[in-house]
């Protein structure tokens, strides 16, 4: 074999294994683009310098890129709504969640349905005949778990004058607040973020937090092992150093049982 020809084999070789050593970590869209990428990129960069290899974040245009991309093995990492745990872990038993969010204590939230402060509206139930906004079809509190209440309260979607897919929890405020949806439902953190703008109509039960999942098939299980040490182990001061959000207290561990909830209200009709 020619040197030459020897040479480039090994620089391929090289190139392969470099694109291999990436960890791409994806993150749905939960809020406007910009500031997602704001909330992830300093965890990406924590996550890179202890790793030792570069992890690169990957914000999704919807729900449905990062968790098929997940499945599929492009991603290895993601950060995903309840429902997506699921649904990825139905389609590839390799996608499983490591940790979950705890937040002011509790690896728990809440789904809450909203109308503007000065709705006429009291209840769910008042909502037939009405325009309701979701966020993405993919979102646990933003589609999944409204739909539930609304549908708890007598109001089927087909009752609805109309029902938008606006395509984040942000999106679901604005068409709220501009008169372009009666009522819409929202993440506990969004609702109590512009709770002065709103009235909340119902609050559901506790819901288990968003999770961390890996493919553990595409990532390896050793490198599973040492992303979910690093996830459980933030420094105290997280919110400063690595702050996915200002009112993250850490994670904890997580399995697929603890979601076993969600799974059931998605067998509903």
């Amino acid at each position: 074999m020619k040197k030459s020809v020897f040479v480039g084999i090994v620089l391929l070789l090289l190139c392969v294994v470099n694109v291999q050593a990436e960890i791409v970590f994806g993150v749905i869209p939960l809020e406007d683009k910009a500031e997602m990428v704001q909330k992830f990129t300093p965890l990406c960069e924590y996550l890179s310098a202890k790793l030792g290899e570069p992890v690169t974040l990957k914000v999704g245009s919807d729900y449905d890129e990062i968790e098929n991309g997940l499945v599929k093995g492009g991603i290895q990492a993601a950060y995903l709504g309840p429902v997506g745990a699921v649904k990825g872990n139905k389609a590839n038993r390799s996608v499983i969640p490591i940790v979950k969010v705890v937040k002011k204590g509790s690896p728990f939230y809440k789904s809450y349905v909203v109308a503007p402060k000065e709705s006429s509206l009291q209840g769910v139930s008042d909502l037939k005949g009405k325009v309701f906004a979701f966020g993405d079809k993919g979102s646990t509190s933003s589609y999944l778990v409204p739909k539930y209440l609304l549908a708890k309260s007598g109001v089927k979607l087909a009752d609805l004058k109309e029902h938008l897919l606006t395509g984040s929890h942000s999106n679901v405020i604005r068409a709220v607040l501009e008169g372009k949806a009666a009522a819409g439902g929202v993440k506990e953190s969004v609702a109590l973020k512009n709770q002065d703008k709103l009235k909340f109509l119902e609050i559901s039960n506790p819901i288990p937090n968003f999770p961390i999942c890996v493919n553990i098939k595409a990532l390896g299980k050793e490198k599973a092992k040492n992303l979910q040490k690093l996830l459980l182990t933030l420094p105290k001061k997280a919110t400063e150093v690595i702050a996915i959000s200002k009112k993250y207290d850490n994670f904890t561990k997580a399995s697929i049982g603890d979601y076993r909830i969600i799974e059931s209200i998605m067998k509903q009709k």
